[in-house]
């Protein structure tokens, strides 16, 4: 297993800020569990997404890629990995051979490669990069290298979405597997006024003890937050998160998109989720799942979460020294 490493181009403002919100994954549950922590939810998705609740967006991504070529693949890039469960969940499936990660937080880096030797695993070589910066031609970026690029609930912090579609594009082999799982709602969270008004309106009909923190605050008069308050969490949050589904048929053919919904449960449930675990609140729970996609129905909502399969056009990749190494 690698060191990590920087590559490209690093705004270190902005890494030691992704450091200090997302450097440390024991704090990502601290204030409570979030909606996609809840398995009548991931059953939900799962459904949504593969048609079978017993198959994941992942799974269901590697079975689509199998029908077209055999498993494992050789080379798999990982964006915005985090805490590295992605990738090690890939390798212990056997879906790949070799897998490179990247992360902008030097921070979470650490903890995923500690997590990934924990595991034994030791195909996987972690580095430190921008999405927005990647370094194509500088090994192990090399242009047509890369069998399946993934993007889980990352690609949706990158600002330059034409640049890094045109870099994967780069960096698969031709025909190769693009596979996003992600935020696709209103870019910075602003989300518009009809959508606030349905989640109050839903939330008001649930307990209180429902929607109490582990704090002990109750989560009433929900309301859309400022650019400024966005920004001073994560600056790269939802940056440009309604330009990911359509700008992909630019880049990519064969384009396969699967929404799941989230526009009401993420927020609804965020920081709560884990007082809907239980028998006795389970039809709490059914409820707001049934609320929220019978708005998706009636056309008064849109999806904010999405997952997509898309192919790399079969031509061969452009040379590396077309490219500027960041």
């Amino acid at each position: 297993m690698s060191l990590i490493c920087p590559l490209g181009a690093i705004d270190s403002g902005l890494a030691e800020q992704l450091d200090i919100t997302w450097g440390n994954p024991d704090t990502w549950t601290a204030q409570g569990l979030h909606w996609t922590h809840l398995p009548e939810i991931r059953a939900a998705i799962n459904r949504k997404v593969s048609g079978d609740i017993g198959v994941s967006p992942l799974d269901w991504f590697f079975r689509t890629v199998a029908t077209e070529q055999s498993l494992p693949l050789n080379r798999v890039l990982v964006l915005g990995c985090g805490s590295g469960a992605l990738e090690r969940e890939i390798y212990l499936a056997g879906w790949a051979r070799e897998i490179v990660a990247i992360d902008l937080s030097a921070k979470v880096l650490e903890v995923a490669q500690r997590r990934a030797q924990a595991d034994g695993v030791s195909c996987i070589q972690y580095f430190q990069s921008d999405m927005n910066h990647l370094p194509v031609g500088r090994p192990p970026f090399t242009p047509g290298s890369f069998d399946a690029v993934l993007g889980v609930a990352s690609v949706h912090h990158c600002a330059n979405l034409e640049q890094i579609y045109h870099h994967i594009g780069t960096l698969l082999s031709p025909g190769g597997w693009l596979f996003l799982d992600e935020y696709v709602g209103p870019d910075q969270f602003q989300w518009s006024d009809s959508q606030i008004r349905h989640l109050n309106r839903i939330a008001g009909l649930l307990p209180d003890r429902l929607m109490t923190t582990l704090d002990g605050a109750c989560k009433r008069n929900f309301r859309r937050p400022s650019v400024a308050e966005v920004v001073a969490v994560d600056p790269s949050e939802a940056i440009c998160s309604s330009l990911l589904l359509p700008l992909l048929p630019k880049y990519f053919s064969s384009v396969l998109i699967r929404p799941y919904g989230g526009a009401i449960l993420h927020m609804l449930l965020a920081g709560v989720a884990q007082n809907f675990i239980g028998t006795q609140v389970e039809p709490y729970l059914r409820s707001v799942m049934a609320a929220e996609d019978e708005l998706y129905r009636a056309g008064q909502l849109d999806y904010d979460f999405a997952c997509a399969i898309a192919r790399s056009p079969a031509s061969v990749p452009a040379k590396p020294d077309r490219y500027s190494q960041d």
